[in-house]
């Protein structure tokens, strides 16, 4: 009787045992699919002046706290498999894919500080990833091409610099097209949403207003320059609709203000927001950044997450 109640208790706890481990190894695969079907963000930001967001700038101030220490509580870095950075810096006839295993940067502004040209961003490059980029692309009919040469460019260099100083996160820069058509930009991005699903974050960096003629021009008005057309990207960019967001942005040079805030062939600053923007695809925006450059004009950030 002894031997035979010690071994029905043995075989309970071994039942209790297997099932507690189980329940655990089930748990955790619900938990690792769940991070799995997180979508990636789709995040446009603004980079400012050249290096002025490195080098503590006063009129930069409000910018480089946002960079670096506000969009981590947007975007949770650690979770991101990597970066596909549109920069404004970048203007190709095709679509242009960088694709080396590691990228120099490359200063594209002049006339400042010596120790503004000795930055260093080791971030690794990608080949694998960009290589998938361009049969997506191909599929989707965007015409692009890899380039395994050109440098990071300060449109990716700055706010990375910033926003991820570790420079853990591979990142594939991508150019904006020459021809700044919103409606290719935006097919663009919603070619490149496919890649948010597995993790990989879509980073858009320009300025939502560039017409530093106007800004200089207009610093003793004592008033934003550009604040109905910075409402009115606020408007489209928050909208609940993906349809009038897509159609906002493809006819943004008929809103009222667009051609003060994007003087006409000069738009290339606005085209990272419109990819960014079709990689939303079906989720509103969010607005997460509202600055007033020296009080004279508005720029704003906006980031895609969930559907």
């Amino acid at each position: 009787m002894l031997v035979h109640n010690t071994l029905s208790i043995l075989v309970q706890v071994v039942f209790i045992v297997f099932t507690t481990l189980l329940s655990m190894n089930l748990i955790r695969h619900i938990t690792d699919y769940r991070k799995i079907m997180v979508l990636a963000p789709a995040l446009f930001i603004n980079h400012g002046g050249g290096p002025m967001p490195l080098l503590g700038d006063k009129i930069h101030a409000d910018l480089t706290t946002f960079l670096r220490d506000e969009v981590k509580n947007h975007v949770t870095l650690k979770e991101l498999k990597a970066i596909i950075l549109v920069t404004v810096h970048w203007e190709e006839n095709k679509v242009t894919i960088s694709s080396g295993k590691h990228h120099n940067l490359y200063f594209d502004y002049y006339g400042f500080p010596p120790e503004s040209y000795k930055y260093k961003y080791d971030a690794p490059g990608d080949p694998e990833l960009a290589e998938r980029i361009k049969k997506c692309l191909d599929k989707a009919g965007i015409e692009s091409r890899l380039d395994s040469k050109r440098g990071w460019d300060h449109g990716v260099f700055v706010p990375m610099m910033l926003i991820n100083p570790e420079a853990d996160i591979p990142i594939i820069q991508i150019s904006v097209l020459s021809n700044q058509d919103p409606e290719q930009h935006y097919k663009l991005g919603q070619a490149l949403y496919e890649f948010r699903k597995e993790g990989i974050a879509v980073f858009g960096s320009g300025m939502s207003y560039h017409n530093m003629r106007e800004a200089m021009n207009s610093r003793n008005l004592k008033k934003v320059v550009n604040k109905e057309f910075d409402d009115f990207l606020n408007e489209v960019c928050t909208a609940e609709s993906e349809e009038k967001r897509r159609k906002g942005l493809i006819s943004w040079r008929e809103q009222r203000g667009a051609s003060q805030a994007h003087p006409p062939r000069a738009a290339e600053h606005l085209m990272p927001l419109i990819v960014v923007a079709g990689a939303g695809r079906s989720a509103p925006g969010k607005r997460i950044f509202n600055w007033d450059m020296g009080g004279t004009f508005r720029v704003s950030g906006f980031i895609w997450k969930d559907e």
